[in-house]
């Protein structure tokens, strides 16, 4: 599986959604409603709502290094 790339606040939240599917829920809980507005940037979206955008792409990339880790060693298992 090839490894996923960290997001950043320039990216929409539809894009960071498309990753992988473990990111949804992430977004969800950090408080983006992703349902309404996918195609808005993560920062316009955390300014909007008054979301701590530093503090969501930390999380949501920590999210990404479980992602790579976990597939990383099923990968190694696989061999």
């Amino acid at each position: 599986m090839m490894k996923l790339d960290h997001v950043n606040e320039k990216m929409t939240l539809k894009e960071i959604m498309n990753m992988n599917s473990s990111l949804e829920p992430e977004l969800f809980k950090l408080g983006f409603n992703a349902c309404c507005s996918k195609m808005e940037t993560v920062e316009a979206f955390a300014k909007d709502k008054n979301i701590n955008v530093k503090k969501a792409i930390e999380v949501l990339n920590t999210k990404i290094d479980e992602v790579n880790m976990i597939s990383e060693l099923l990968d190694d298992y696989d061999q």
